[in-house]
């Protein structure tokens, strides 16, 4: 029997704008909130209640493996079918295609892992059933009307005419002449990077060797005159694909904002735990706020709002955090302020330092009395 659903999780990226976060692990493994974004994606396509889920691994793939087997075990899975494939794609599209005799259903999601999102994927896949065309891209309007985002001709019933990911000049001029008064120009629409394909597709892309969808096969399609449509819902959305954005989004999953995903733990009236939090005396935690496990607070710590902490965090007397993301296994010193910055994990701060907008990658330390502002520092740097 043909399933009705399957989805692909395209997690290959290097995360190359993340330097260096990313300096010992891929993009997807990067944590929101306590919660690599690869866990959030896996978690979005549960929740719409596809039964098979295929991974789309390449760069550093065995390590990204390796984490799903560990923490996506059969008691949470369930009747989901979990798989990990790992392949040197050279694209979006090529990544499918090298899957595509691994997908048993009619219809089929294409996902990103290094996303964070609200988007009703439940509403979107219902969409694409209804309109029964070859493809559905996601979208989103957005406030800024420039053309880094693109420009996208709908009708009223959301099929689309032209696609152009970042038009030229010349290009959003010519598509503005379209003399049709029942198609709606559109230049404050973002893709954001989610589709809906019937199985048919699959062929399409062995026929032509298209290696992406946004640049290639999007406009293929419409050039031989396939149906395609755009799902345009005002949701969350955000690509954590550099330190302003990774930072954004683990704020705002702290605010809800991408509801139900939400961070790890257990929520305390808006300060989620995963573990045992070890507190001195006199201790301020403003909401929102996420801690992992096994942390340590001394006296007179202030952790202010919108800040995550990792697990195996300790920080020091009279120490104030705010609006930053501490990874894992990092000492702070007493007397420490730290503002809108990203400690990663195995890192040491010393007494009295002043981080703002800092970005401190794994195995650095940072002496007593340093003031670091706007600027990112070297893998095992030590100052």
């Amino acid at each position: 029997m043909t399933r009705e659903w399957s989805a692909i999780i395209l997690a290959g990226g290097k995360g190359s704008r993340l330097m260096p976060l990313t300096s010992e692990i891929p993009k997807p493994l990067v944590k929101v909130t306590n919660k690599p974004m690869i866990d959030y994606s896996i978690a979005h396509l549960i929740y719409a209640d596809i039964k098979h889920i295929i991974l789309a691994l390449a760069y550093m793939g065995e390590d990204i493996k390796k984490h799903v087997k560990n923490t996506w075990t059969p008691d949470k899975l369930g009747d989901v079918e979990l798989e990990c494939e790992i392949h040197d794609s050279k694209g979006t599209a090529d990544a499918y295609r090298l899957l595509a005799d691994n997908i048993d259903s009619e219809n089929v999601v294409v996902s990103m892992a290094d996303i964070v999102t609200s988007l009703p994927m439940k509403d979107f896949m219902g969409f694409h059933k209804e309109k029964n065309g070859i493809a559905t891209i996601s979208m989103k309007m957005v406030e800024s009307h420039t053309s880094q985002y693109g420009v996208v001709l709908l009708d009223k019933n959301r099929k689309i005419y032209l696609f152009l990911e970042k038009p030229m000049p010349m290009e959003l001029y010519l598509s503005s002449m379209a003399q049709r008064t029942d198609l709606f120009l559109h230049t404050n629409i973002i893709n954001t990077g989610i589709y809906c394909f019937k199985k048919d597709i699959g062929d399409i892309l062995h026929e032509t060797g298209l290696m992406d969808f946004g640049g290639e096969v999007f406009p293929y399609l419409l050039e031989n005159k396939y149906d395609l449509y755009g799902f345009v819902r005002d949701y969350y959305w955000m690509d954590a694909g550099n330190y302003q954005t990774y930072m954004w989004a683990n704020w705002d999953l702290l605010r809800k904002y991408a509801w139900p995903i939400s961070p790890n733990g257990e929520e305390f009236d808006g300060v989620y735990v995963m573990g045992i939090i070890n507190s001195g005396k006199e201790i301020t935690i403003e909401k929102p706020t996420c801690f992992g496990d096994c942390v340590k607070l001394h006296n007179n710590v202030k952790i202010r709002e919108l800040t995550s902490i990792g697990s195996k965090v300790t920080i020091g007397e009279d120490a104030i955090i705010e609006k930053s993301v501490i990874w894992d296994n990092v000492k702070i010193g007493p007397g420490c302020y730290i503002n809108e910055s990203i400690i990663c994990n195995d890192s040491t701060i010393g007494n009295n330092v002043v981080l703002e907008r800092v970005i401190v990658p794994p195995y650095c330390k940072i002496s007593s009395n340093n003031q670091l502002r706007d600027m990112t520092l070297e893998v095992g740097k030590h100052i």
